[in-house]
C-alpha cells in the first residue's frame, strides 16, 4: 500500500510539473525562432544570418524556460526527486529539447537552401514531397515523446508543425504573400504560446507559492 501511494504522489506531482505551460510557451519559441529565421533570410539572403537569429531565439528560450521553472514552478512543486523510471524520462526530456534545437536548425537551413537551388527540385510535387517527409518526421517525434512523456499537448504541437510545414509550402506556391513561412510559423507560435499563457496563469492561480521551496535547502518530495 505504501508503494502505491508513492506511486501514485509520483504520478500526481509529475502531471502537476506538466500544467505550468512552460513547455507549451517554449515550443512556442521554438516556432518564432522558425519564423525569425525566415525573415532574416529574406532580408540579408543570408543562411548565417538565418541561422544566426534562429540560434539566438531558441537557446535564449531554452534559457527562459530553466529560469521560469526555477522561479515559478520550484516555489509551488518544490524540489522534486524522482524515482529512476521518471529521472530517465526527464532526460529524455532535455535530449528532446537538444533534438527540437537540431532539428529546426537543420530545417531552416534545407529551406534556405531550398529556395536558393530551387532548380535542383523538379517542381511543385517535389516540395511537397520534401515537406511531407518534414512534417512526417517532426510529428513522429512529437508523438513518440508524447507517449514517453505523458505530455498529450505535444501532439497538437506536433500537429502544428506539421499543418505550418504544408501551409509554407503551399503559399510558397501561390507567391501571394511575402515571407510565407514566417507567417505560418508564426502563428504556430501564436497558438502554442497561448495555450502556455493559459496555463501558466491557471497554474499560478491554484498552485501557491512556498517561498521555502525556492531556497536550495528547501524540502523534497517523492
Amino acid at each position: 500500500m505504501q508503494n502505491l501511494n508513492l506511486r501514485l504522489l509520483e504520478s500526481k506531482t509529475w502531471r502537476t510539473n506538466q500544467q505550468d505551460g512552460l513547455f507549451d510557451l517554449f515550443i512556442g519559441v521554438l516556432f518564432l525562432g522558425i519564423a525569425f529565421a525566415q525573415v532574416a533570410d529574406g532580408l540579408w539572403d543570408s543562411e548565417a544570418a538565418s541561422l544566426g537569429v534562429l540560434v539566438c531565439v531558441q537557446f535564449g528560450g531554452a534559457a527562459g524556460l530553466w529560469l521560469a521553472r526555477r522561479r515559478l514552478t520550484r516555489p509551488r512543486v518544490g524540489v522534486v526527486r524522482f524515482a529512476l523510471p521518471r529521472r530517465r524520462r526527464m532526460r529524455a526530456t532535455r535530449a528532446f529539447l537538444s533534438l527540437c534545437v537540431a532539428m529546426t536548425l537543420a530545417i531552416v537551413l534545407l529551406t534556405a537552401l531550398g529556395g536558393r537551388f530551387g532548380n535542383l527540385l523538379a517542381g511543385p510535387a517535389s516540395r511537397y514531397t520534401v515537406s511531407a517527409m518534414a512534417a512526417g518526421l517532426v510529428f513522429l517525434v512529437f508523438s513518440g515523446l508524447a507517449l514517453f512523456l505523458e505530455f498529450p499537448r505535444l501532439l497538437i504541437h506536433g500537429a502544428l508543425f506539421a499543418g505550418a510545414e504544408f501551409a509554407g509550402t503551399w503559399l510558397e506556391e501561390l507567391g501571394v504573400v511575402g515571407y510565407p513561412r514566417a507567417i505560418v510559423f508564426g502563428v504556430a507560435a501564436v497558438v502554442s504560446a497561448a495555450i502556455g499563457v493559459v496555463l501558466l496563469v491557471r497554474f499560478l492561480r491554484t498552485a501557491p507559492a512556498d517561498p521555502t521551496e525556492s531556497e536550495p535547502g528547501g524540502p523534497d518530495h517523492a
